[in-house]
Protein backbone atom coordinates (compact mmCIF):
# COMPACT_ATOMS: atom_id res chain seq x y z
CA UNK A 1 0.00 0.00 0.00
CA UNK A 2 2.91 2.48 0.85
CA UNK A 3 4.47 1.60 -2.61
CA UNK A 4 1.26 2.70 -4.79
CA UNK A 5 0.83 5.56 -2.51
CA UNK A 6 3.96 6.55 -3.15
CA UNK A 7 3.56 6.07 -7.06
CA UNK A 8 0.96 8.02 -6.92
CA UNK A 9 2.60 11.13 -5.03
CA UNK A 10 5.67 10.96 -7.70
CA UNK A 11 4.21 10.43 -11.28
CA UNK A 12 2.64 13.40 -11.74
CA UNK A 13 5.62 15.10 -11.20
CA UNK A 14 7.41 12.85 -13.70
CA UNK A 15 4.67 13.62 -16.39
CA UNK A 16 5.12 17.45 -15.50
CA UNK A 17 8.78 17.47 -16.03
CA UNK A 18 8.82 15.64 -19.39
CA UNK A 19 5.75 17.82 -20.64
CA UNK A 20 8.00 20.81 -19.70
CA UNK A 21 10.97 19.52 -21.55
CA UNK A 22 11.56 21.58 -24.94
CA UNK A 23 11.18 20.27 -28.30
CA UNK A 24 14.55 20.32 -30.74
CA UNK A 25 14.76 21.90 -33.87
CA UNK A 26 15.12 20.27 -36.74
CA UNK A 27 17.84 21.25 -39.27
CA UNK A 28 15.90 22.91 -41.12
CA UNK A 29 14.23 25.51 -38.49
CA UNK A 30 17.90 25.93 -37.19
CA UNK A 31 18.88 26.84 -41.00
CA UNK A 32 16.40 29.51 -41.03
CA UNK A 33 17.13 31.04 -37.87
CA UNK A 34 20.66 31.26 -38.95
CA UNK A 35 19.56 33.02 -41.89
CA UNK A 36 17.62 35.88 -40.21
CA UNK A 37 21.35 36.47 -37.64
CA UNK A 38 23.40 38.92 -38.00
CA UNK A 39 27.22 38.06 -38.65
CA UNK A 40 27.82 38.62 -34.81
CA UNK A 41 25.27 36.45 -33.53
CA UNK A 42 26.39 33.71 -35.88
CA UNK A 43 29.30 33.93 -34.50
CA UNK A 44 27.93 34.17 -30.95
CA UNK A 45 25.84 31.20 -31.52
CA UNK A 46 28.72 28.95 -32.92
CA UNK A 47 30.97 29.57 -29.92
CA UNK A 48 31.99 26.38 -27.93
CA UNK A 49 30.16 24.95 -25.40
CA UNK A 50 32.69 25.38 -22.43
CA UNK A 51 32.56 29.62 -22.84
CA UNK A 52 29.06 30.07 -23.38
CA UNK A 53 28.50 31.49 -19.57
CA UNK A 54 31.32 34.00 -19.96
CA UNK A 55 29.60 37.65 -19.84
CA UNK A 56 30.39 38.46 -23.17
CA UNK A 57 30.51 37.49 -26.71
CA UNK A 58 34.34 39.87 -26.61
CA UNK A 59 34.92 37.69 -23.38
CA UNK A 60 34.06 34.49 -25.21
CA UNK A 61 36.10 35.69 -28.45
CA UNK A 62 39.33 35.31 -26.41
CA UNK A 63 39.10 31.88 -25.54
CA UNK A 64 37.68 30.47 -28.74
CA UNK A 65 40.92 30.00 -30.70
CA UNK A 66 42.43 27.52 -27.85
CA UNK A 67 39.33 24.85 -28.50
CA UNK A 68 39.07 22.62 -30.91
CA UNK A 69 35.78 21.44 -32.35
CA UNK A 70 35.91 17.65 -30.94
CA UNK A 71 34.89 15.90 -28.23
CA UNK A 72 38.17 14.29 -27.59
CA UNK A 73 40.15 17.14 -27.45
CA UNK A 74 37.92 19.61 -25.95
CA UNK A 75 38.87 19.38 -22.16
CA UNK A 76 42.83 19.70 -22.58
CA UNK A 77 42.19 22.26 -24.66
CA UNK A 78 39.74 24.00 -22.73
CA UNK A 79 42.40 24.30 -19.59
CA UNK A 80 45.27 25.72 -21.38
CA UNK A 81 42.22 28.28 -22.74
CA UNK A 82 42.22 28.85 -19.18
CA UNK A 83 45.64 29.26 -18.38
CA UNK A 84 46.02 31.91 -21.18
CA UNK A 85 42.87 33.63 -20.46
CA UNK A 86 44.75 34.12 -17.02
CA UNK A 87 47.92 35.46 -18.71
CA UNK A 88 45.89 37.89 -20.88
CA UNK A 89 44.03 39.83 -18.38
CA UNK A 90 47.54 40.49 -17.04
CA UNK A 91 48.49 42.39 -20.17
CA UNK A 92 44.64 43.15 -21.48
CA UNK A 93 42.04 43.79 -19.30
CA UNK A 94 39.81 45.61 -22.48
CA UNK A 95 40.96 49.24 -21.91
CA UNK A 96 44.87 49.47 -21.82
CA UNK A 97 47.20 46.75 -23.28
CA UNK A 98 50.39 46.41 -21.14
CA UNK A 99 49.83 49.03 -18.93
CA UNK A 100 48.80 51.51 -22.44
CA UNK A 101 44.77 52.76 -23.39
CA UNK A 102 43.51 51.62 -26.57
CA UNK A 103 40.04 51.94 -28.32
CA UNK A 104 38.29 49.42 -29.93
CA UNK A 105 37.81 48.73 -33.55
CA UNK A 106 35.48 46.73 -36.35
CA UNK A 107 36.29 46.47 -40.06
CA UNK A 108 32.93 44.55 -41.55
CA UNK A 109 32.78 44.06 -44.88
CA UNK A 110 30.36 41.35 -46.72
CA UNK A 111 32.71 38.31 -46.58
CA UNK A 112 35.20 39.26 -43.41
CA UNK A 113 34.96 40.60 -40.33
CA UNK A 114 37.76 42.31 -38.17
CA UNK A 115 38.05 43.12 -34.50
CA UNK A 116 41.04 44.86 -33.08
CA UNK A 117 42.21 47.61 -30.76
CA UNK A 118 44.54 50.98 -31.45
CA UNK A 119 46.18 53.41 -29.39
CA UNK A 120 43.71 55.84 -27.91
CA UNK A 121 46.16 58.30 -27.52
CA UNK A 122 49.38 58.36 -30.18
CA UNK A 123 52.47 56.75 -29.36
CA UNK A 124 56.28 57.01 -31.30
CA UNK A 125 56.96 53.82 -32.10
CA UNK A 126 59.88 52.34 -31.67
CA UNK A 127 62.50 53.16 -34.33
CA UNK A 128 63.53 49.38 -34.64
CA UNK A 129 61.55 48.36 -37.25
CA UNK A 130 60.41 49.14 -41.08
CA UNK A 131 56.46 48.59 -41.18
CA UNK A 132 53.90 49.00 -38.87
CA UNK A 133 50.50 48.29 -38.46
CA UNK A 134 48.13 51.74 -39.35
CA UNK A 135 44.56 51.75 -39.22
CA UNK A 136 42.90 54.64 -41.47
CA UNK A 137 40.36 55.81 -39.46
CA UNK A 138 38.67 57.63 -42.77
CA UNK A 139 39.06 54.45 -45.09
CA UNK A 140 38.79 51.82 -42.45
CA UNK A 141 41.66 50.03 -43.97
CA UNK A 142 44.46 48.53 -42.13
CA UNK A 143 48.02 48.46 -43.70
CA UNK A 144 51.87 48.16 -42.98
CA UNK A 145 53.97 50.40 -43.85
CA UNK A 146 56.75 52.62 -42.27
CA UNK A 147 55.07 56.24 -41.59
CA UNK A 148 51.26 57.36 -41.07
CA UNK A 149 50.07 60.89 -40.71
CA UNK A 150 48.72 59.89 -36.74
CA UNK A 151 46.15 62.39 -37.07
CA UNK A 152 43.67 60.41 -39.53
CA UNK A 153 45.82 56.96 -38.64
CA UNK A 154 45.94 55.06 -35.70
CA UNK A 155 48.72 52.57 -34.54
CA UNK A 156 47.40 48.96 -34.12
CA UNK A 157 47.67 48.03 -30.23
CA UNK A 158 46.17 44.92 -28.53
CA UNK A 159 43.92 42.14 -29.52
CA UNK A 160 43.78 40.80 -33.01
CA UNK A 161 41.21 38.47 -34.49
CA UNK A 162 39.90 38.09 -38.24
CA UNK A 163 37.07 36.18 -39.21
CA UNK A 164 35.91 35.05 -43.17
CA UNK A 165 32.34 34.62 -43.06
CA UNK A 166 31.75 32.99 -39.52
CA UNK A 167 34.94 31.35 -39.38
CA UNK A 168 37.65 32.43 -37.23
CA UNK A 169 41.45 32.19 -39.19
CA UNK A 170 43.91 34.54 -37.68
CA UNK A 171 44.28 36.08 -33.75
CA UNK A 172 47.26 37.42 -31.98
CA UNK A 173 48.33 40.72 -31.00
CA UNK A 174 49.80 43.64 -31.34
CA UNK A 175 52.14 46.21 -29.98
CA UNK A 176 52.87 50.20 -31.04
CA UNK A 177 51.98 48.76 -34.40
CA UNK A 178 54.21 45.71 -34.56
CA UNK A 179 53.37 41.77 -33.97
CA UNK A 180 53.80 40.75 -30.19
CA UNK A 181 52.99 37.43 -28.11
CA UNK A 182 51.22 34.66 -29.74
CA UNK A 183 49.95 34.61 -33.28
CA UNK A 184 47.65 31.74 -34.53
CA UNK A 185 46.05 30.89 -38.47
CA UNK A 186 43.79 28.38 -39.17
CA UNK A 187 41.63 27.19 -41.90
CA UNK A 188 37.83 26.91 -42.40
CA UNK A 189 37.27 23.96 -40.36
CA UNK A 190 39.40 25.24 -37.85
CA UNK A 191 42.72 23.44 -38.17
CA UNK A 192 45.83 24.68 -37.10
CA UNK A 193 47.97 26.09 -40.00
CA UNK A 194 50.45 28.49 -38.09
CA UNK A 195 51.74 29.29 -34.92
CA UNK A 196 54.07 32.06 -34.33
CA UNK A 197 55.13 33.72 -31.31
CA UNK A 198 56.46 37.45 -31.32
CA UNK A 199 58.11 39.69 -28.82
CA UNK A 200 57.75 43.69 -29.70
CA UNK A 201 58.12 42.81 -33.34
CA UNK A 202 60.96 39.96 -33.40
CA UNK A 203 60.47 36.41 -32.93
CA UNK A 204 60.76 35.73 -29.38
CA UNK A 205 63.74 33.20 -29.37
CA UNK A 206 65.41 35.92 -31.11
CA UNK A 207 68.97 36.79 -29.77
CA UNK A 208 69.13 40.52 -28.94
CA UNK A 209 71.98 42.26 -28.07
CA UNK A 210 72.15 45.82 -26.54
CA UNK A 211 74.82 49.27 -26.57
CA UNK A 212 73.13 49.65 -23.32
CA UNK A 213 69.80 48.41 -21.60
CA UNK A 214 67.63 50.72 -23.79
CA UNK A 215 69.26 50.55 -27.57
CA UNK A 216 69.39 47.82 -29.56
CA UNK A 217 72.64 47.13 -31.16
CA UNK A 218 72.02 43.38 -33.07
CA UNK A 219 68.74 41.17 -33.49
CA UNK A 220 69.62 37.89 -34.81
CA UNK A 221 66.30 35.72 -36.01
CA UNK A 222 65.97 32.55 -34.21
CA UNK A 223 62.65 30.74 -35.09
CA UNK A 224 62.18 26.94 -33.79
CA UNK A 225 65.40 26.82 -32.49
CA UNK A 226 67.21 27.91 -36.00
CA UNK A 227 68.73 31.17 -37.36
CA UNK A 228 65.85 32.03 -39.47
CA UNK A 229 63.84 35.27 -40.66
CA UNK A 230 65.28 39.17 -40.58
CA UNK A 231 68.42 40.03 -39.40
CA UNK A 232 69.07 43.63 -37.87
CA UNK A 233 71.81 45.32 -36.84
CA UNK A 234 71.66 49.19 -35.73
CA UNK A 235 74.09 52.49 -35.25
CA UNK A 236 74.21 53.73 -31.80
CA UNK A 237 71.56 56.11 -32.84
CA UNK A 238 69.15 53.59 -33.39
CA UNK A 239 69.00 54.07 -36.83
CA UNK A 240 69.48 50.48 -39.24
CA UNK A 241 73.28 50.02 -39.85
CA UNK A 242 72.78 46.79 -41.69
CA UNK A 243 69.19 44.26 -42.92
CA UNK A 244 69.21 40.46 -44.56
CA UNK A 245 67.90 37.18 -44.04
CA UNK A 246 68.57 33.75 -42.79
CA UNK A 247 67.07 30.40 -43.59
CA UNK A 248 68.47 27.78 -41.57
CA UNK A 249 71.33 29.69 -40.22
CA UNK A 250 72.32 30.60 -43.40
CA UNK A 251 72.28 34.29 -45.46
CA UNK A 252 69.96 34.07 -48.64
CA UNK A 253 69.16 37.17 -50.60
CA UNK A 254 70.18 40.66 -50.62
CA UNK A 255 71.91 42.42 -47.75
CA UNK A 256 72.05 46.29 -47.12
CA UNK A 257 73.97 47.98 -45.27
CA UNK A 258 73.30 51.75 -44.33
CA UNK A 259 75.00 54.81 -42.90
CA UNK A 260 73.91 56.03 -40.12
CA UNK A 261 70.52 57.75 -39.77
CA UNK A 262 69.23 54.42 -41.94
CA UNK A 263 68.23 55.69 -45.17
CA UNK A 264 70.87 55.77 -47.04
CA UNK A 265 72.69 52.88 -48.52
CA UNK A 266 76.27 52.19 -48.21
CA UNK A 267 76.95 48.86 -49.38
CA UNK A 268 74.53 45.87 -51.26
CA UNK A 269 75.59 42.19 -51.04
CA UNK A 270 74.22 39.46 -52.68
CA UNK A 271 73.83 36.07 -51.36
CA UNK A 272 72.41 33.00 -52.63
CA UNK A 273 68.74 33.02 -53.58
CA UNK A 274 67.45 30.33 -50.79
CA UNK A 275 69.30 27.86 -48.20
CA UNK A 276 69.67 25.33 -51.01
CA UNK A 277 71.19 27.20 -53.82
CA UNK A 278 74.98 27.55 -54.20
CA UNK A 279 77.65 29.83 -54.67
CA UNK A 280 80.03 33.00 -52.84
CA UNK A 281 78.42 36.00 -52.11
CA UNK A 282 79.08 39.18 -53.81
CA UNK A 283 79.34 42.93 -53.79
CA UNK A 284 76.48 44.37 -56.15
CA UNK A 285 77.26 48.22 -55.35
CA UNK A 286 78.62 50.24 -52.93
CA UNK A 287 77.36 54.10 -52.26
CA UNK A 288 79.33 57.27 -51.21
CA UNK A 289 77.52 58.87 -48.18
CA UNK A 290 75.91 61.01 -51.21
CA UNK A 291 74.50 58.04 -52.49
CA UNK A 292 76.27 58.35 -55.31
CA UNK A 293 77.66 54.87 -56.62
CA UNK A 294 81.33 54.27 -55.81
CA UNK A 295 81.96 50.38 -56.83
CA UNK A 296 79.82 48.88 -59.56
CA UNK A 297 80.84 45.82 -61.06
Amino acid sequence: MRILLLALIILPFGSYSQDVVPKAKTKEQRKAERKQMSLEEKIESTLPVEISGTPSLDEARKTVGQVIPTKKGKEKKRTFALKEKKKEVKTFDGKSYKGIAVEKRIINRRSSYQEFYVLKEFQTPPPYHRAFAWYDEKNHRISEVLQRDPKTNSLLHGPYREYRGEDLIKEGYYYLGVKDGRWMQYDKNFILLEKETFKEGFYDESQISYYDDNKIKEVIPVKFGKITGTYFRYHPDGSLAEEGKYENGKKIGKWIEFYPGGTKRKKEIQHPASFYDEGEPFVVVEYDEKGKAVNKP
